[in-house]
């Protein structure tokens, strides 16, 4: 008689112990598996309470900060799909991937954002290009489980051209080559092959031809990598995605004004963390420049999808500067007029790109 109770007892007891553990644990300011910050302690007030945000944000806290948190995740990745549910946690288990859902964004952020690179381009008098990356949900489409809800990335692209601004549509180099390894199957970017052929998308737009792949020395810096998507479902069936890096030489990178110089563009001691996709170029800095051995200088606006970009173009400049609005508070217009830029391309993942609130105070 008592057997039948024995799941459910268990089941209350480690919640219980759990709330114990997490009232007299400190809370965890960051996820570095997931790369985002955690919820901390919500605080109390009458009009929080009758609004519904204290709840939603207590809940949001007990979640991130709850003990054995990544083992519970699992426990509902499996409970999810033993259910016959194709996705957790926003994450689509897709035909070998796991590809992070892209079902909805804030428009009135995204306009936002348009406008301030109208803004942006108007203030230049060198030229500025705009690529908008689409993430796996926008060209592994056929990965997808069956009737997946997924919005349409290209029109992003096209609404940005619309408002006037020179972009660089790359849905077609991508699709074309979706059968290979263009983006991790563990992680929210596109690999260095993926990046590459963005990279032919960028040149044929400038009336340029790429070079071939080959003429770029590759190299395996990782083969047991998994990536952020990974981390959100923690999924121990996943495979293992593996990092490749293309370059020619090594460059010299100064990051944020000198306060560190390096002697390469990858940052190898990340390939023993947990964060390995930050072998390329340390991460995401507010401001890094790479010293080339080309003509001219380039300046990119980015998120990290531009750091594997980046080493593609790194042989072509002689100096390649990169900005990460989320962490520079500087005015680009004035950051290219001081430092002699005679180029600009701004480069974002879509859905990074729609949601971010820093592209909107860029000036």
């Amino acid at each position: 008689m008592f057997r039948k109770y024995i799941v459910p007892i268990l089941f209350c007891a480690f919640l219980l112990g759990g709330v114990i553990g997490e009232a007299v644990m400190p809370d965890k300011t960051y996820s570095a598996s997931e790369k985002r910050k955690l919820a901390q302690k919500p605080t109390f007030s009458v009009s929080a309470l009758a609004s519904g945000r204290f709840g939603s944000d207590l809940e949001d806290y007990l979640a991130d900060q709850f003990p054995q948190r990544d083992g519970w995740i699992t426990v509902k990745t499996f409970a999810e799909l033993a259910s016959g549910k194709r996705e957790s946690g926003g994450v689509y288990f897709a035909d070998g991937y796991l590809i992070d859902k892209f079902t909805s964004f804030d428009a009135k952020c995204f306009k936002t954002n348009i406008q301030a690179l109208k803004s942006l381009d108007e203030k230049l008098d060198v030229p500025m290009r705009v690529m908008l990356v689409p993430t796996a949900a926008g060209i592994l489409t056929d990965k997808l489980p069956a009737f997946a809800p997924n919005i349409d990335q290209k029109v992003f692209i096209e609404y940005a051209g619309k408002q006037g601004l020179d972009t660089v549509d790359v849905t077609d180099a991508l699709k074309e080559h979706s059968g290979e390894y263009i983006y991790y199957k563990t992680d929210h970017h596109y690999t260095s092959l993926g990046a590459y052929y963005c990279y032919t998308a960028w040149k044929a737009a400038k009336g340029e031809k790429a070079e071939e792949l080959s003429a770029w020395k590759s190299e395996i810096l990782s083969g047991n990598f998994r990536g952020t998507t990974y981390s959100k479902v923690n999924y121990p069936l996943a495979p293992f995605d593996t990092i490749t890096a293309y370059s020619k030489k090594e460059h010299t990178v100064s990051y944020n004004d000198g306060a560190y110089v390096s002697d390469s563009i990858y940052e190898r001691s990340y390939l023993d963390g947990s964060d390995k996709y930050a072998v390329f170029l340390n991460s995401n800095q507010a401001t890094a420049v790479i010293t080339g051995d080309g003509e001219g200088k380039l300046l990119i606006v980015k998120d990290s999808y531009a750091n594997t970009f980046a080493q593609f173009v790194a042989d072509e400049y002689s100096e390649i500067h990169l900005i990460d609005p989320r962490f520079y508070r500087g005015s680009v217009s004035e950051y290219v007029t001081e430092n002699g830029i005679d180029e600009v391309l701004v480069l974002y993942n879509i859905p990074n790109f729609a949601g971010d609130t820093f592209v909107g105070a860029i000036s």
